[in-house]
């Protein structure tokens, strides 16, 4: 049973566009409206409670190349975490990226370099995940079409994951892929949007994959409250954090977990900031699924056939280390 399910808007801002795509239609509508204000940087959330909450709202965001479909029904049809953390007393939230899938993108600069107002470098860049891609770089098998001889996603429904991967429109929200994920401060709207959501909530577990593995961290750092624990999944450690970051992450407990091929120990960058926030006071713990004895993780392990398995993980975890 629930006692509620649906969605919202977090944040978002009213820009002006005369570059809104409707300049030849004016016949169309009797008018033009090419020029107008028009609504960016906003973050969809879906979200479902239980009657009786047992645990702390818990926030996930996507990664790279997805949407929150990542945390719904699994590409081979079984119980995805979205469902599964509310049957465990969770209040479940999806945070839809800013600038991806249901949160939409501002497409201003793309029209401004169709119509000639910028030069076709002033347009950003969109990033498309291929097969291959997808296939190695989330750790399926070493090459297209084959598996590692103990991979528990399920490649066999490869073809239905593959549709969840979508064009991925982060460059129309920083100014820089790269830099923005590797900074401990960042511009990026989902970060805001995600620290304004756990203080709204009254308290909240922030989880991040792969590309946002580092937003819970970055929310912390905006200095909302709010944010009672945070979840990165697949690293997003910082290795360039300052005495008082330090100082304000000490007071959230932190869980890193990773999969198989990626180490079995924390990276540098996880090392540095574990000895850090550990020197601090903070509360901080490193799990490698397969040194857990969860072998065959990919970088997908949330859709794999241990996506249970590591859900409970997730679970022991908070219920020793997060305070209500």
């Amino acid at each position: 049973m629930l006692q509620s399910q649906g969605s919202f808007f977090v944040g978002g801002r009213t820009v002006r566009t005369e570059s809104a795509g409707w300049g030849d239609l004016k016949d169309v509508f009797g008018e033009s409206f090419e020029a107008g204000d028009v609504v960016v940087d906003q973050m969809y959330v879906q979200f479902q409670a239980p009657p009786k909450p047992t645990h702390l709202p818990i926030v996930f965001m996507h990664g790279g190349l997805l949407s929150s479909k990542q945390w719904e029904t699994t590409p081979d049809g079984r119980m995805g975490w979205f469902e599964y953390f509310t049957r465990q007393g969770f209040p479940t939230y999806l945070a839809e990226q800013t600038g991806r899938a249901r949160s939409g993108f501002n497409g201003t600069a793309f029209n401004q370099v169709k119509n000639g107002r910028l030069p076709p470098g002033a347009q950003p860049k969109v990033f498309l995940g291929t097969s291959s891609m997808a296939w190695k770089v989330f750790r399926f098998g070493p090459e297209l079409g084959k598996a590692w001889p103990d991979v528990q996603f399920p490649v066999k429904a490869f073809g239905e994951f593959a549709k969840q991967v979508i064009p991925d429109m982060i460059e129309t929200e920083v100014p820089s892929l790269l830099n923005e994920l590797v900074q401990p401060e960042t511009k990026n709207p989902t970060v805001d949007n995600v620290a304004d959501l756990a203080a709204d909530l009254g308290g909240a577990i922030l989880v991040g994959h792969s590309q946002s593995a580092g937003f819970p961290t970055q929310a912390v750092l905006k200095g909302k409250g709010g944010i009672k624990g945070l979840i990165q999944l697949e690293t997003g450690c910082f290795s360039n954090l300052t005495d008082e970051q330090v100082k304000a992450l000490a007071q959230v407990p932190i869980l890193v977990v990773v999969g198989d091929y990626l180490g079995s120990d924390p990276s540098a960058a996880c090392g540095k900031e574990m000895d850090q926030i550990k020197a601090a006071g903070g509360d901080i713990t490193f799990v490698s699924l397969p040194a857990a004895g969860i072998k065959g993780s990919t970088h997908m392990f949330m859709q794999g056939k241990e996506n249970i398995k590591v859900a409970d993980l997730l679970i022991e975890w908070v219920d020793k280390h997060v305070k209500r």
